[in-house]
């Protein structure tokens, strides 16, 4: 019931669940206002009604840029507004689950699209579940993205529940508090005391589960791995329940051997081109093989503060690749997926050429000063690994930067090791940096200034006013420092990245500018802030590498050194903060930069419209809602956000079809959408963009009777038609003569179909000004706009259609499907519904006797009888000129019809003379072969000549009629009526006869004519 009324008070779609909702109080004015608080997937909304009156308000997640938590309750920031919410029963609860609804918000404006390792999508069982379901749906999202991010787990993985208990560490003999973890594939402990020491012990390791009791450790569980290390748990709440849930586990899980690289390149590319180990390197091996001894090796070992010592003075090469994949938690996917990597590598030939093309341009600029790539095995090997990354991820395919740390990558692992360390690193620890807007480096960068705010205000103030912290910092995150620091010296930052994560890069950025304090608040100026900093970081130094020169000056600082002052300075920055501070600013720079993208879409689309700003803003929101639903409902979609962002497919386009067009009212909605969707999707890939989306909504709000009906009509064409046309105006505007007129397209070939092209202007090319001068003074602004922009590369196949003077015939059975969508284009609650019915049922009787050549009378019929007839063949408003007259006159065979008319002729006064024809007139020698003459006709068949009179646009009668020519006219040699037998193919009319029969009905004529405000179809 609450939710039922919940959607019925915000007016919002049923698949906006509801979450959960709280009692509290909104500040309004001066006062608070008691009410209640309700949180949905998509919206944020309040609602009181206190002495009468009523407050009320509903702000979508995806238009939050803040939330800012305060003594008793939190506020909400927006664009243009702020919402300060008080008086909560439990704070706590209501904001976390505020802030996870605001992140997955967040994630469907970053994405876009499914992510492949997100496993929590909103199936039909969630869509029709009660609110309490879905509520602990989120909270265990929540838990479980913690719970990897902890650990560096595989996304995909879920936590199953956890228990609070003790580790006995054989090292220090002593019980450690903490927390147990249990999830299908991991159990995982870490200290409450020290988050250094962790635990990870993947299910498939585990050898033996004991349960044990005795005094010093009661409700113990023993486990041993297979690695024979063990691990005792004491103090084990719901120990039975805890090892069935593992022994369930271990029978799902499937063991697996230990991993043999498949790449080409079965050692790192360091160990065979440098094979030099300096004695410090022997001695840090030994140290290593100590640890391991003590604290085990692989994944199942201790973590403990001297594992972080270790790793801060560096990794030794030889086992630098193992390390990284067990620190990263890289060696995870590489077990999980074993073999993707090669069928990736077979399969690189699909790669976008685009993609391929930056790969290749940025293969020689990786670690160029390296022997390794130096020559072509390296090269190639770099090469493999990108572009097996490009297909395996496709929404992200490549992004400067990723060949620098896959370089360095390749040094000291195989090519599938070093693919699955790029994985971890572009989707785990550094998530949405290497995309096209690098958005999680802008978000870092924010977080950044945040943290030297806390630790270095003073600096912080002195170089924000020199404006130099973002253009210095971005380049070090997303390159791990690669490309500013030394590369001996470098390895060791990333070295510390792997076993820390992110937080370690603000640790270390930090500390850099900390070491130049002094200098830098003495700088004045934002180059020479620049140049200083980067001539520190030159500076830093590796003693312990065999490939640095020692060249060291006084001015130069060891990188163990700098990586122990970081610890001793700024080790109190931790992940959890360093989140908490992501989610915040994550909001700002999202609505950002989609404020930037929509300035640059709204500002290309004002100058080809004629519709209002205010209006094309509102097309723009329904469009992004309409996107970001098809986001949402796309099962293992592959359309990229930021290249595919104002896109949207025909389920949506029918939607927004419905909602706001003019001609979305009747029952044939659906099919009239798909129509218009086909006919405006222009490189026929499934997705119609922004621009060609409000330029068909505009000719049927705005655009003039001919606008409409061309648009009408071309609707129901065949592809090919469209194709031809498009064709010969590209070839028209590159100045290509395909033929010397339109007659190419009257005859049909081998084809045998009679399809042809009547042009509404001279055939030859017109320059721009006469192509300008030709539209109507009436006209919006946007089609003279449009008549020179659209042809240097049809970006518009329905602006280039609707403008194009070549418009086929239509064909019998395409023009039945455009009778069919007339009566569609109604309601049938429409008070008139029985007059417009039967103005289209006269409309199409006409046309199809016109088609059909079905006369009522063979004798010459009197000038009166013609007057009298039902055909008018009248434009309103319309002067038919010379080239138009002259056009008409080559669209058919010269033998079909006799043109005579003056250029001041009106066509409503246009008639249809009553001539002779014999056969033999038709045979004349000397004919085109390739153009079969429309009809036998007999030597008493006659021309029916039709005198446009009853129409109410009717001026006054002319004296010089137009003889319009036959279209598949038939014999009536019999008087039964029979038909030839050479004369039952399908028949086809052109536009012109179509067009004009139509002007003939006032109630369809109208609707057509209507001036139609977007805003008035809002539904």
């Amino acid at each position: 019931m609450t939710s039922d009324k919940f959607h019925k008070m915000f007016s919002l779609a049923e698949d906006d669940k509801l979450v959960n909702y709280y009692s509290c109080s909104i500040w309004h004015g001066n006062f608070p206002k008691q009410g209640w608080l309700y949180l949905s997937l998509r919206h944020i909304s309040f609602h009181s009604y206190f002495l009468g009156k009523t407050v009320q308000h509903c702000v979508p997640w995806t238009e939050l840029v803040g939330i800012e938590k305060m003594s008793g309750g939190f506020r909400i920031l927006t664009r243009t507004d702020r919402h300060v919410f008080l008086f909560f029963f439990n704070l706590d609860e209501t904001l976390h689950l505020v802030q996870e609804l605001s992140k997955m918000a967040v994630k469907s404006l970053l994405n876009g699209v499914e992510d492949k390792n997100d496993y929590y999508k909103f199936d039909e069982e969630i869509m029709t579940s009660d609110k309490n379901y879905v509520k602990q749906y989120i909270d265990a999202k929540a838990q479980s993205e913690g719970y990897c991010k902890i650990f560096n787990l595989p996304l995909w993985e879920r936590l199953d529940g956890f228990v609070n208990c003790n580790l006995w560490f054989p090292y220090t003999k002593s019980d450690k508090p903490g927390r147990l973890y249990c999830s299908p594939s991991y159990l995982c402990f870490i200290s409450k005391y020290d988050i250094r020491c962790k635990v990870i012990i993947p299910m498939k390791e585990i050898a033996v589960v004991e349960k044990m009791d005795n005094s010093v450790c009661p409700d113990a569980l023993h486990i041993t791995a297979k690695n024979k290390i063990t691990f005792m748990f004491g103090s084990v709440p719901q120990r039975d329940y805890l090892c069935s849930k593992i022994s369930d586990f271990l029978h799902n899980s499937i063991a697996t051997d230990s991993i043999k690289p498949l790449s080409p390149l079965e050692r790192g590319l360091q160990v065979q081109f440098v094979d030099i180990m300096s004695p410090r390197q022997k001695v840090k091996e030994h140290l290593w093989q100590l640890h391991f001894n003590d604290y085990g090796r692989g994944v199942c070992m201790y973590r403990t503060k001297r594992l972080q010592e270790l790793v801060s003075h560096g990794i030794p090469d030889k086992l630098r690749a193992e390390m990284w994949l067990t620190l990263s938690g890289a060696i995870f996917d590489m077990e999980k997926y074993r073999g993707k990597f090669n069928k990736l590598v077979e399969k690189s030939g699909n790669v976008p050429p685009i993609t391929a093309d930056e790969i290749e341009r940025d293969l020689h600029r990786s670690l160029p000063e390296h022997p390794a790539y130096q020559s072509e095995r390296g090269i190639d090997a770099l090469r493999r690994v990108l572009l097996a990354y490009a297909l395996y991820n496709p929404n992200v395919g490549y992004c400067q930067a990723m060949n620098m740390v896959t370089s360095v990558f390749l040094l000291y692992g195989s090519e599938e090791e070093s693919f699955w360390l790029l994985v971890a690193v572009v989707e785990r620890l550094l998530p949405d940096y290497y995309n096209k807007k690098v958005v999680g480096a802008i978000v870092d960068q924010n977080v950044f200034e945040i943290l030297l705010k806390e630790n270095l205000p003073e600096l912080h103030k002195h170089l924000a006013n020199l404006g130099v912290l973002k253009m210095v910092t971005m380049s070090w995150f997303l390159t791990l420092f690669l490309s500013i620091v030394p590369f001996s010296s470098a390895i060791h930052i990333v070295d510390s990245f792997f076993y820390e994560g992110t937080k370690f890069l603000f640790q270390i950025a930090i500390q850099i500018l900390h070491h130049n304090q002094a200098a830098l608040l003495e700088v004045s100026d934002d180059g020479e802030a620049m140049q200083l900093l980067s001539e520190f970081t030159e500076s830093i130094c590796n003693k312990d590498s065999p490939l640095q020169a020692q060249t060291s000056t006084i001015k130069s600082v060891e990188i163990g050194l700098l990586i122990s002052m970081s610890y001793r300075n700024f080790g109190h920055i931790t992940m959890s903060h360093v989140e908490n501070v992501r989610n915040s600013e994550r909001l700002k720079v999202v609505q950002s930069i989609e404020d930037q993208d929509k300035r640059s879409v709204l500002r290309s689309v004002r100058g080809i419209t004629s519709f209002k700003p205010h209006e094309i803003d509102f097309l723009y929101r329904k469009f992004q809602e309409c996107r970001r639903k098809m986001s949402q409902s796309t099962k293992g979609g592959t359309h990229n956000h930021i290249s595919g962002k104002f896109q949207i497919d025909m389920e949506r386009y029918c939607e927004l079809f419905t909602a706001l067009s003019p001609w979305g009212r009747g029952c044939l909605d659906n099919v009239l959408a798909g129509r218009l969707f086909v006919l405006s999707d222009s490189n026929k890939d499934g997705l119609v963009q922004f621009h060609e989306t409000v330029l068909g909504l505009d000719v049927m709000c705005n655009g003039t009777v001919d606008q409409k009906l061309k648009l009408f009509y071309w609707m129901h064409l065949e592809e090919e038609d469209r194709a031809r046309v498009i064709e010969q105006c590209y070839n028209e505007r590159m100045g290509e003569k395909r033929g010397s007129d339109c007659s190419a397209y009257t005859s049909s070939g081998e084809s045998g179909s009679d399809r042809g092209f009547v042009s509404q202007s001279s055939t030859d090319s017109e320059p721009e000004p006469a192509l300008l001068a030709n539209l109507s003074a009436d006209q919006p602004r946007y089609w003279k706009t449009v008549g020179i922009r659209r042809y240097p590369n049809l970006s518009s196949q329905l602006m280039t259609l609707i403008e194009s003077p070549h418009v086929p015939h239509i064909k019998q059975k395409q023009f039945i499907q455009f009778w069919k969508s007339l009566y569609g284009l109604y309601p049938d609650s429409e008070e008139s519904v029985i007059e417009i019915y039967s103005a289209i049922g006269r409309f199409g009787a006409q046309v199809t006797k016109i088609g059909e050549g079905v006369e009522n009378n063979t004798e010459p019929a009197s000038e009166l009888d013609c007057e009298e007839s039902d055909i008018r063949l009248e434009r309103k408003n319309t002067e038919l000129g010379d080239d138009v007259v002259e056009s008409l006159a080559h669209s058919q065979p010269a033998q079909d019809m006799a043109l005579s008319l003056s250029p001041s002729t009106s066509l409503s006064t246009l008639q249809i003379r009553k001539e002779t024809d014999s056969q033999e007139n038709l045979n004349v020698e000397g004919r085109d072969q390739n153009i079969r003459p429309r009809t036998k006709l007999s030597p008493q068949a006659n021309l029916v000549t039709l005198v446009n009179t009853n129409s109410p646009h009717t001026h006054s009668p002319s004296s010089n009629p137009v003889p319009v020519p036959h279209t598949n006219r038939l014999t009536h040699s019999d008087s039964a009526g029979s038909r030839n037998a050479d004369t039952e193919e399908e028949w086809d009319i052109p536009y012109q006869i179509l067009s004009f029969s139509l002007s003939n009905e006032p109630v369809i004529y109208q609707f057509f004519q209507n001036f139609t405000p977007l805003n008035t179809n809002i539904r």
